[in-house]
C-alpha cells in the first residue's frame, strides 16, 4: 500500500476543522500539519493530533497537498505560494477576494500545471446527490435550464 498523502490544512477555524476531521477519517491521508498564525497550541482542538505551525512556508517542502481554509483576503497569497512550490491546493470559496487576484491564481496554475481546486460544501451535499440522481434517471424530464435557491440551517458557531 502506498504511503498516505501528507496534507496541510491552513486555517484552523470551523471550515479548517471540518477538513481536518475528514482527512483523519481516511487511512490513505495524513493530516501532517495545521497551519494558523493565531492558533494557540495549548488551546487547540488539534493538540496531540498533528504538527501545529504558524506559517505556510514552513510546510510546503513536506506535504503532498494543501487545503486553504483561510480568510478570503489571503486566499491568493496562500494559493500562489502553493503553486510556486509545485504543491496542489484546494482553495475554499471564493477563490480570491478580487477578480485580479483570482486571475493571478488561474494564470499561475495554468502556466505551472499545478492543480488548483475551489472547494464548495454543496458539491457533496446529500440533497444535491438526490437531485443529480433524479436528473440522471429522467425523473424530471430533460432539463433545459436550472435556477436554484436553497436555504440551509447553519449553527451560530458557523458565523
Amino acid at each position: 500500500m502506498p504511503a498516505p498523502l501528507r496534507l496541510a490544512v491552513v486555517g484552523a477555524g470551523l471550515i479548517g476543522q471540518e477538513h481536518a476531521q475528514r482527512i483523519q477519517e481516511h487511512q490513505d491521508l495524513d493530516l501532517a500539519y495545521v497551519v494558523d498564525p493565531y492558533l494557540d497550541p495549548a488551546d487547540s482542538p488539534f493538540a496531540g493530533q498533528t504538527q501545529l505551525v504558524p506559517d505556510l512556508g514552513e510546510v510546503l517542502a513536506h506535504v503532498d497537498g494543501v487545503i486553504l481554509a483561510t480568510p478570503n483576503h489571503v486566499h491568493a497569497e496562500g494559493a500562489l505560494a502553493c503553486i510556486s512550490a509545485g504543491i496542489p491546493v484546494l482553495v475554499e470559496k471564493p477563490v480570491a477576494d478580487t477578480p485580479e487576484s483570482a486571475e493571478r491564481i488561474v494564470a499561475a496554475a495554468e502556466s505551472s500545471g499545478v492543480p488548483v481546486l475551489v472547494g464548495h460544501h454543496r458539491r457533496h451535499s446529500p440533497l444535491l446527490d438526490k437531485a443529480r440522481e433524479a436528473i440522471a434517471a429522467g425523473t424530471i424530464g430533460r432539463p433545459v435550464a436550472v435556477m436554484g435557491s436553497a436555504l440551509f440551517y447553519k449553527p451560530d458557531d458557523y458565523f
